[in-house]
């Protein structure tokens, strides 16, 4: 299934669309990669936020620094976007619990880091563990 994403979004530059696992940082993409959650979903149904951050290579006219960024589940039953996200800026989406990947194509070398914020994964964690409040007991008369 991989294969035919890569296929998909770089059909006629001839050159391979390379992995990457999520998370990656500061990978140089030209002309596209493919980022993928080689983790498997979390076990909790928790929402979480899929960044993808946009960034200058040191070879690149900053005036046309944009990529196209589209979500997609492994099993690729849900597809989100594309977006395009101009250099400099994060792109933050939120996702479900399923097995996630991201396709990153750019007219030029760019850089980009993707990573997953597991911070609402975490709150839920944390108030589950919170101490709960105590209920009165009635006693029969």
């Amino acid at each position: 299934m991989c294969f035919i994403v890569c296929i998909s979004i770089n059909p006629l530059s001839g050159q391979d669309c390379k992995f990457y696992p999520i998370p990656s940082f500061n990978v140089l993409v030209d002309p596209a990669a493919i980022f993928q959650d080689m983790q498997g979903g979390s076990n909790s149904k928790a929402k979480r936020q899929e960044h993808v951050h946009v960034g200058h290579s040191n070879k690149l006219d900053s005036s046309s620094c944009f990529a196209i960024v589209t979500f997609y589940t492994l099993d690729h039953q849900s597809v989100l976007g594309p977006y395009t996200v101009n250099c400099g800026e994060t792109l933050s989406v939120e996702i479900d619990d399923q097995e996630w990947g991201v396709s990153v194509t750019s007219l030029t070398e760019i850089e980009v880091s993707v990573w997953v914020d597991l911070q609402g994964l975490l709150k839920k964690m944390n108030n589950s563990l919170a101490p709960q409040k105590e209920q009165e007991v009635c006693e029969p008369d």
